[in-house]
């Protein structure tokens, strides 16, 4: 049955969130390119080095990499454009004349646009739009085409054969329309921007494909009016590439030419410095060649030529010719650097600082950028160093001191790309360095671990890889970093999912755990020489079924390291005995089976005894954990610290509010999140979930560690669907803390240990005018996080007069913040009440003719014993069949469905969700009423029988609005009924064209509406609530990525239902107003219809005077006496499906009647009582 309690986290009324300390997202590395086409070498920070400038062909990303030390050590990828859809090609320029560097795109859909560099530092704004009617553009160009001292843009269009130019009007960015130099280049590939003429101005050249042709127009007047087409060649097959460079040293520029057939690399002399060009003089003849560069490589004052040739049909190769006199003669091709996939960009620039120049290539398909460096400035270039390589489906992440220099450095594994790597913390303060890889060749890798395996006095590296089930290690071979080659230990561990490293048979060396799934297997590999050579694999156990996790501990605290596991289809957490000190293990020892799929476990002391308790992590969502009774492994029953988060295969226990106790830190697949768990008395009881990230998706691992060396402990996690390494800086305590616990005195001796935790009771704390209140949670746990000053906390839940609490309110009063006050609530019942509750939400889907539709049954024990019982749910079956339940039918009739449930606890909430399909016209037609019943037994002995029973009343529609707000009650209620709860639903759906990641659902409460009384019923997603000042709620969906309708129409709808009362001093004519607005990420809120609800005397017909018709006894056995001041001519009985059972028309009209109800069944009816003028309709139960 599910549970709904889930839904009460921390609900605050305030404006600085709902956690005591708070955490600041760093990226260390993110994904955000794919298939890497253009680099280019350019100082974007204004630093005076070369950061790295780069664009994706379909990872619609610009971004940018900051050389962090001017050494050409980069940083992770800076974002610029998260929209670049269409292959964009980049230069780099000062567009708006302030002295740094912008950013222009040209686009294969017809866009170009610039993006300003706003601070000179790297913080670009908003692409700004040139123009977007260029039909396969995408080649830009800047240059001062007008000579007025600003920087224009040239544009190369292939389609259209056009080539044009933009005027930079202002200077400072603002570009008028296109002003078309030719369209006389049929199929134009390339052009560049320079003075061939040498007349002081830019004239461009030009390569096209279609007509093989080298050509140039002249800039006639030095303000951007352009001469007809100069041919110089067409003797290039294909012209892919141009470039122009004094080649021959004469003082003016020649003209260099690729092409991908014959001619391929060639020059063209300017034989008289005015543009007039020799014949073709061919440099090299490689198949292939597309890209074309002239620079001094070699350091020697002559212009070399570099070129690639990056796709098949070439040797994917970057090569460069000699210029061996300076006067163009020039040498035998030199390879500089060989790829096995294409190389699309490549950038000559002094990375390093040291005044040669350095190589950048960008490499497609595997999604690199690569650095080479010049390493004796004349050409001989060092190996590759990977600037921006792939993280591909990280799976874990891990911390420790890998360079020995005092800070903690990260390690990850990932994967899809079989990848161990680390990434120095530079400063010790959280500044990491680039990727650097320990290998790619650990199949689908799941863990790592750091620990000195050879004895040498520095940290190793350890991996489990799961496709070539391999435990291998790596040696740091010099204490800094640098780490050998793989070394295997094993490859028979088959499925390989966790590895840890422990001295397991007390010899003082390190020896190696793992957890393999396809074989079931918990093994360990015996360190045989303290140096890193291990025996053959040492079976603990072969009885895990698919083994997920493994962890080693002193459980029996006889001083050796037992081993705990997790297997995932037994459903199994269990512990071996390590029963000699020296490897020898025990069978297993079950600890649990009681949850599914678990997929982590952990050891940990968390109620502070000094022994090792055990927390384990479940795929469904739960994390829990087990005392350890005795400290010798006798382990309690299972406490439960959530069971509602979306999935989970990570957990660790760290200190994470600096209390001195063990908090429960985890990362959830499902949520995309990043939470923990405050350990609030150190003794095991958890607080609430508190959110330290719900941007991060898909998450498989987290970590803490003092990453920032500031004392405290910050967060890492791994995701996996966005590729992204985070930290998460501890920023410390932002608030004071009130918590406690609230717990019902069963045994009447006082609350203690043993008495029932009581959640979804509502807590407040106010300084008399700022008011925060939450719920709490299952273990009857709550907390609440003021600000300084004076508050006073009391219980705000109306708990009738069933129960009394102790105490009634208590005081804090908090100087500055980082205070932390403990108050605990003790409920006492003041009798054996029994007293249930029932209500029906509709579907996300109005019931519509020939459509399926879904009814949530929600039921509550407000009273103060356990219960068990049935609920029956009547239906209408002329027009809807029974399709399916959430739970098991106990028994069903035509028109009835009957579901027991079992020891309801006080206060505990439970749903059930059933499915029907109305039947299409002609059988059901719009505009018919449906009703629906619930009932919730025992009735007998319940204090308030009435709302045992619950019906619904729905008007068949042909099409609804999917963003909506509607309360149950409808838009009248009696004045009799105003001290009776309204029922809310607010429905929402994402109609957009992707998953909305973040929903947001605004609500102001009427200020009619009496909001302790509030009580969350059911929310689709999981979410939490923060109310402010009493009236403004936000149910906030973080993490939700709700599929749109198109893609996944039945998971696009989400809803939340609750219910509260009026006040007390409503009035006749009162009218309750609800409206809601729902943000769908950061677009525009859909705002809803608003719902009223007017109190009223009579509902929309003639009826009788308030007060002026009773009936007793009720409920009744045998006789119900009805008592008017008006005469009764008919009376009629109704079941809850509406059926008329009894009608009396009465021979003498009397103000009294006796009415027998003998012949009907027990259970709720209706009664209609008429008179010549009027009408009233009352509720009774037959006994």
């Amino acid at each position: 049955m599910k549970y709904k309690l889930q839904f009460l986290t921390l609900l605050f009324m305030c404006n600085y969130g709902y956690a005591q300390i708070a955490f600041e997202e760093n990226i260390i590395f993110e994904s955000i390119s794919y298939y890497i086409d253009e680099v280019h070498a350019v100082d974007i920070d204004g630093d005076g080095d070369m950061d790295i400038l780069s664009a994706a062909d379909n990872g619609f990303n610009i971004v940018w990499h900051r050389n962090i030390d001017g050494q050409g050590n980069y940083s992770t990828p800076i974002n610029i454009s998260g929209s670049a859809f269409g292959n964009p090609k980049l230069h780099a320029n000062d567009l708006d004349g302030d002295g740094d560097m912008d950013v222009l795109a040209g686009y294969q859909n017809g866009r170009i646009v610039w993006h300003e560099n706003t601070d000179g530092q790297g913080t670009f704004g908003p692409e700004q739009i040139i123009d977007t009617l260029l039909f396969n553009g995408g080649k830009v160009y800047t240059s001062d085409i007008d000579g007025d001292g600003d920087i224009d843009i040239a544009t190369a269009v292939s389609d259209s054969n056009r080539i044009a130019w933009y005027e930079n009007t202002d200077g400072q960015g603002t570009f008028g329309n296109a002003q078309v130099i030719s369209s006389a280049a049929w199929g134009v590939a390339n052009a560049h921007l320079a003075d061939l003429d040498g007349d002081g101005d830019v004239d461009i050249l030009v390569t096209s494909t279609g007509d093989n042709r080298v050509s140039w127009h002249e800039n006639t007047d030095g303000q951007g009016t352009f001469g007809p087409q100069q041919t110089i060649s067409t003797t290039a097959t294909n012209p892919l590439s141009t470039y122009a460079s004094d080649i021959d040293g004469d003082g003016d520029l020649d003209v260099i030419s690729a092409s991908n057939n014959t001619n391929n690399l060639a020059w063209y002399e300017n034989t008289d410095g005015q543009g007039t060009f020799g014949s073709i003089q061919v440099i090299g003849t490689a198949f292939g060649t597309r890209w074309v560069f002239s620079t001094d490589l070699d350091g020697d004052g002559d212009m070399d030529v570099l070129s690639a040739t990056p796709n098949s049909g070439g040797d994917r190769v970057i090569s460069w010719h000699e210029n061996t006199d300076g006067q163009g003669t020039f040498g035998n091709r030199q390879v500089l650097i060989g790829f096995s996939s294409g190389t699309y960009s490549f950038s000559p620039a002094d990375i390093d600082g040291d005044g040669d120049l350095d190589m950048l290539t960008a490499t497609s398909g595997v999604d690199v950028i690569n650095s080479y460096e010049n390493i004796d400035g004349q050409g001989t270039f060092g190996s590759r160093k990977s600037i921006a390589p792939l993280i591909n489906f990280p799976s874990c992440v891990y911390a420790n001191d890998l360079d020995g220099d005092g800070d903690m450095d990260i390690v990850t594994a990932s994967e899809f790309d079989d990848k161990v790597a680390w990434y120095e913390n530079t400063d010790g303060q959280g500044t990491f360095g680039s990727q650097q890889i320990i290998t790619t060749n650990a199949d689908r890798v799941r863990s790592v671990y750091a620990s000195d395996l050879d004895g040498d006095g520095d940290l190793d590296l350890l991996s489990a890889s799961n496709n070539d089930n391999k435990i291998a290690w790596y040696e740091n071979t010099d204490g800094q970093g640098s780490f050998g080659p793989q070394q295997i230990i094993t490859t028979n561990a088959n499925g390989a999912n966790k590895v840890f490293a422990i001295d397991l048979d007390g010899d003082g060396d390190m020896d190696v755990l793992s957890a393999s799934g396809s074989d079931d297997k918990i093994a360990w590999y015996e360190n045989t020489d303290g140096q890193g050579t291990f025996s053959a694999e040492q079976i603990i156990s072969a009885n895990a079924d698919n083994a997920q996790s493994v962890y080693p501990a002193d459980l029996d605290g006889d001083g050796d390291m037992d081993v705990l596991s997790a297997s995932y289809v037994d459903d199994k957490i269990a512990w071996y005995e390590n029963t000699d000190g020296q490897g020898t293990f025990s069978a297993e020892q079950i600890i649990s089976t009681n949850i599914t799929n678990p997929s982590s476990v952990y050891a940990a002391d968390v109620d502070g005894d000094g022994d090792m308790d055990v927390l384990a992590g479940f795929q469904g969502g739960s994390i829990v954990w087990y005392e350890n009774t005795d400290g010798q492994a006798t382990f309690g029953s299972q406490q439960a610290i959530t069971t509602t988060l979306g999935g989970l295969r990570s957990i660790h226990v760290t200190d994470l509010d600096g209390d001195g106790d063990g908090d429960v830190l985890v990362g959830t697949i499902f949520d995309d999140s990043v939470i923990w768990f405050e350990n609030i008395d150190g003794q095991g009881t958890f607080g609430s979930q508190q959110d330290i990230a719900t941007n991060t998706n898909n998450v498989r691992s987290v970590y803490a560690a003092d990453l920032d060396g500031d004392g405290d402990m910050d967060v890492l996690s791994a995701s996996q669907d966005d590729d992204k390494i985070a930290w998460h800086r501890n920023v410390g305590v932002v608030a004071n803390e009130i918590n406690g616990t609230i717990a019902m005195d069963v045994n009447f001796n006082g609350c203690d240990a043993t008495d029932l935790p009581m959640g979804n009771i509502l807590v407040e704390t106010t300084d008399g005018t700022t008011s925060l209140a939450t719920f709490s949670n299952t273990n009857g746990v709550y907390q609440l996080f003021p600000d300084s000053g004076n508050y006073t906390t009391s219980i705000v839940s109306p708990l009738s007069n069933y129960y009394t609490v102790t105490p009634a309110s208590a005081t804090s009063n908090f100087i500055g913040v980082g205070n932390t006050d403990t108050v605990d609530f003790c409920i006492a019942p003041t009798g054996m009440h029994n007293d249930l509750n029932v209500t029906i939400y509709p579907s996300i889907d109005d019931p519509r003719p020939g459509f399926n539709t879904t009814y949530q049954i929600v039921y509550n024990n407000v009273g103060t014993t356990q219960l068990s019982g049935h609920i029956t749910f009547e239906f209408d079956d002329s027009k809807t069949q029974f399709l399916s339940a959430s739970e098991t039918v106990a028994s069903q009739t035509a028109n009835t469905l009957t579901f027991n449930f079992t020891n309801l606890n006080p206060f505990e909430t439970r749903t059930i969700d059933a499915a029907f399909n109305v039947f299409p016209p002609p059988t059901t037609n719009i505009g018919e009423i449906l009703l629906s019943t619930a009932t919730i037994h025992p009735i007998s002995g319940d204090e308030t029988p009435g709302d045992n029973i619950f019906s619904l009343r729905q008007t068949l529609i042909g099409s609804y609005d999917p963003n909506d707000i509607r309360v149950l009650e409808g838009d009248e209620i009696l004045v009799e009924d105003i001290d009776k709860y309204l029922h809310y639903i607010i429905r929402f759906q994402n109609t957009g064209t992707a998953s909305a990641i973040n929903i947001r659902v605004e609500h102001i409460l009427d200020d009619k509406l009496d909001w302790p009384t509030m009580q969350l019923q059911s929310l689709s997603h999981s979410g939490r609530v923060e109310i402010t000042n009493g009236n403004n709620i936000e149910f906030i969906f973080d993490g939700i990525y709700l599929p749109d309708n198109t893609t996944d129409e039945p998971n696009s709808h989400g809803y939340i239902t609750f219910k509260i009362k009026p006040k007390n001093d409503v009035v006749l004519g009162d009218i309750f107003n609800a409206t809601a607005a729902i943000y769908f990420d950061f677009n525009p809120p859909i705002i809803t219809n608003t719902a009223t609800t007017e109190i009223v005397n009579l509902l929309s017909v003639d009826e009788f005077e308030a007060n002026t018709v009773t009936i007793y006894p009720n409920p009744t056995r045998n006789t119900l006496t009805i008592n008017s001041k008006k005469n009764i001519n008919t009376i009629f009985v109704y079941d809850l499906n509406g059926r008329l059972l009894v009608q009396k028309q009465l021979n003498t009209y009397t103000p009294n009647y006796e009415l027998d109800v003998n012949d009907l069944s027990s259970g709720f009816y209706f009664l209609e009582i008429k008179s010549d003028t009027a009408s009233e309709t009352l509720k009774f139960i037959k006994k």
